[in-house]
């Protein structure tokens, strides 16, 4: 088969899927429901794959890449973005008058009363699940006291339905030390006790608990009290992953092709993929990305469609211009979002996987 033009992206499918199932029975031995997020692979294709795994749901981030989603039949979904102002509502009507079952997660009485606008409007109450900051300090209710307030005006509001709580812990991963991720993943898990118990004396246990990140699903039987677990990462794993101790080298199955196109010094090499093709994330374990067999060199700075990689024993590099490698991207979710396909490789064979849902933000 003729080489597809550099850069671009391939997948090991194998590798892929041998993830998706190490996930899927992960999480059936420790009894928790599974809901992958799909801002990583951005694909209907991948979504499917997972629930035929076991899935029970995929989560996705905005409505964008809901309508996507429901569009192939993927109609299971958790929503959590806020839904915030009338051109959100309706569209989150729409979605769900095309058959969707969607839970969204609330961390504001502006949020929850857009919903109940929807759920009336349906007759149906829409799912909601309170969203807890547990250390990321993003969106979220910090303290115990609010996340009561919320889930009772929740559970008094008609047209919505009080389910449960959710947080996302990607603050575990910030120090890359092995024992301070776990360490961080005992306290998350320890605050989401102290919500859960805190509701249950009030008269609103939660229903669902529900916990986010690719890094503590690896550490999944730290997490005693989440009920579900929503890894994203997973199903490619990326440098990331890798450094936060989440996955092994041969468990990351997407990396970019790219061409030495330049040879400026015995020092340094040139390759043709730089910020629009890597992302601009980094550096992680030193450099922007982990170029596969080559352990010695480093990609040490990015320009937009400049990759500039260097040794990191200041040696001669061997590789020469018109030579391909494999870079493992820092961050696959961004990496991808870039793409407009990636090429699935099976055995000897390639096809063309739509990234159908690509800078869906909205």
């Amino acid at each position: 088969m003729q080489e597809t033009d550099t850069p671009y992206l391939v997948v090991d499918e194998s590798v892929s899927i041998n993830n998706i199932e190490r996930m899927a029975h992960r999480s059936r031995s420790l009894e928790k429901e599974l809901r992958p997020h799909s801002k990583t692979h951005k694909s209907p294709f991948w979504a499917q794959q997972q629930m035929a795994y076991g899935a029970d749901g995929v989560m996705v981030a905005k409505l964008s890449e809901a309508e996507v989603m429901v569009e192939h039949n993927v109609i299971n979904l958790s929503l959590g973005y806020p839904v915030i102002g009338p051109a959100k509502i309706e569209r989150l009507q729409a979605l769900v008058d095309n058959g969707a079952r969607v839970r969204v997660s609330v961390d504001s009485l502006e949020g929850l009363l857009a919903l109940a606008v929807v759920g009336r409007h349906l007759g149906t109450p829409i799912e909601a699940l309170v969203e807890i900051d547990t250390g990321m300090h993003r969106v979220g209710i910090l303290h115990p006291v609010d996340v009561v307030e919320m889930a009772r005006a929740i559970e008094k509001t008609p047209g919505v339905e009080y389910a449960g709580i959710t947080c996302f812990g990607g603050h575990v991963a910030q120090n890359l030390d092995r024992d301070q991720i776990i360490l961080k993943i005992r306290e998350e898990n320890q605050q989401l006790q102290i919500i859960r118990d805190f509701l249950r004396h009030e008269g609103l246990a939660p229903r669902i608990i529900s916990e986010g990140g690719t890094i503590a699903a690896a550490f999944m039987d730290e997490l005693t009290v989440a009920t579900e677990v929503r890894p994203g990462t997973y199903i490619y794993n990326d440098a990331a992953t890798i450094a936060a101790h989440g996955a092994a080298i041969e468990e990351c199955a997407l990396t970019v092709k790219t061409m030495v196109v330049s040879k400026p010094t015995l020092g340094r090499i040139i390759l043709d993929a730089g910020s629009k093709t890597l992302s601009s994330d980094g550096p992680v374990l030193g450099g922007y990305g982990i170029i596969k067999g080559h352990p010695d060199l480093i990609i040490s700075r990015l320009s937009e469609e400049h990759g500039i990689v260097e040794s990191r024993y200041q040696g001669k590099i061997s590789l020469a211009i018109g030579d391909i490698v494999e870079v493992i991207p820092n961050h696959a979710c961004t990496t991808v979002n870039l793409h407009h396909r990636v090429m699935g490789r099976k055995g000897p064979t390639m096809r063309e996987i739509r990234t159908l849902a690509r800078g869906c933000v909205q």
